[in-house]
Parts: structure tokens; C-alpha cells; sequence
């Protein structure tokens, strides 16, 4: 199964109330702040519905946002006409090397599965000036208290009147993501914060922060709902 593809296609089905329940900045994701620059030119990558805009209040960035569903990209122009934002897949990004001081990224490497974390990795390390910040988290399926928690029981399908999750193994999960009528699946794959940490290590980042996070506190791993991984190209 193409995950990509069906993450993709999902998106595109339920894009506008999937950008109603990401109306804010995650305070998991505020420490981000710190890093970026007046001056920076940052790519937002799976920027969704450009939310993440709200980091960047009162700082003279050159952002862009890019996402591979057109359907949240018409949100993000919608939400921010002000701003630039592009239709571009993360696994084939199409810049010039060296044009960002930063990537964030939230959410979204832990929609790929593990035979394409590499390719990823390689894609923003191409596009990001050395010496720039990769600013990323992805979700904790490992929290036990999790709808989409890899403590489910394997190829068991868990459902209720809003969500359901298939783990087809310990690391690949689909879960159904509804609002109302409208529903699609999403694949994710269940990242462990050694585990990002190693393929940053060995693809050329060093990693300066990389810990489980709850509310925008530091948490264990059972219990955080996000990794927040900060990384920079040597």
C-alpha cells in the first residue's frame, strides 16, 4: 500500500474540517520561537493550514508553506493571503540547495513509513543551508492513553462513533479520522525519540534537543504526546 498516497488523498477529503480543529499553534511547538531569526528564510514544510504562522508574529521571516494536499493549501491561502504557499510533496521537494535557514516540520515525517524516513531526511538536508535548524515534532504513538497508541492490540481494528485504529504491526497504524460524516483514514508510523535521533545522527544533523513533550512540557514517554526534535545541519 502507497501510505503517501493515501495520506494524501485523505487530507484532500477532509481538509477544511481537518483545518477547523487546528486553529491554534501547539504549545508542544512554541520552543520553536526561539530559534528563528529576523531574517531567516523558512520553508514550512506540511504546513497544512498554515497555523504555524503563529509562531512567527512580530519576526521579519521569508516564510513559505508547502504541503502535498492542494485541498489544505486552499485553506492556507484562505486563512493567510498575505503569505506563499505551494503544493509540493516533502518526498520530492523541487529548490535550489541551500535555500532555507529553516525547515520546520510538524506532523508530518511521522506519516511516512520507515523505508522512506531516509529520503525525507536527505530531501530537507539538500535544501537547508548548513548551520540551519530543522524544528520538528512528531506524534507519540506510545502514549498510552492515545486513541491512535501502538498498545493497542496487533491487527485488532478499535473503533467508536469518531475514530478507529488498526495496528497492523507495532509501528504502522491506520487509524479513521471523522468529523460528522466526513471520514478517511491516515497512516502513521510510531516513532521512539532514540529512534529519530539516530536517523538524524546518521544523516548528517546534530541533534541539540529531542525529547517527549505534553502541553508543552517535558514528559515521559508514555505519556507525551508529541517528540520535539531541534536539529542542525553540520
Amino acid at each position: 500500500m502507497d501510505f503517501n498516497e493515501l495520506n494524501r488523498e485523505s487530507y484532500n477529503k477532509i481538509a477544511k474540517q481537518f483545518s477547523f480543529s487546528r486553529a491554534y499553534v501547539w504549545p508542544d511547538v512554541l520552543v520553536f520561537r526561539e530559534l528563528i531569526k529576523d531574517g531567516d528564510k523558512l520553508l514550512d514544510l506540511g504546513c497544512g493550514n498554515g497555523r504555524l504562522i503563529g509562531l512567527l508574529k512580530d519576526k521579519a521571516v521569508d516564510y513559505l508553506g508547502v504541503d502535498f494536499s492542494q485541498e489544505l493549501i486552499d485553506c492556507a491561502k484562505k486563512n493567510f493571503p498575505e503569505k506563499n504557499f505551494l503544493m509540493m510533496d516533502a518526498l520530492n521537494l523541487d529548490f535550489p540547495e541551500k535555500s532555507f535557514d529553516v525547515v520546520m516540520c510538524v506532523s508530518v515525517l511521522n506519516h511516512l513509513p520507515k523505508n522512506k524516513h531516509v529520503q525525507f531526511v536527505e530531501n530537507i538536508k539538500k535544501v537547508l543551508k548548513p548551520g540551519g535548524y530543522l524544528l520538528m515534532s512528531n506524534w507519540n504513538l506510545w502514549n498510552i492513553l492515545s486513541k491512535k497508541s501502538v498498545w493497542k492490540k496487533r491487527h485488532r481494528s478499535i473503533e467508536t462513533s469518531k475514530h478507529r485504529s488498526i495496528i497492523l504491526d507495532w509501528k504502522n497504524v491506520l487509524t479513521k479520522w471523522k468529523s460528522g460524516e466526513n471520514e478517511a483514514e491516515l497512516y502513521y508510523y510510531a516513532f521512539t525519540r532514540n529512534e529519530i535521533k539516530r536517523l538524524l545522527a546518521n544523516n548528517g544533523f546534530m541533534v541539540e534537543k529531542n525529547y517527549y513533550s505534553k502541553r508543552g512540557k517535558r514528559s515521559w514517554w508514555l505519556f507525551g504526546e508529541n517528540i520535539v526534535t531541534v536539529a542542525k545541519l553540520k
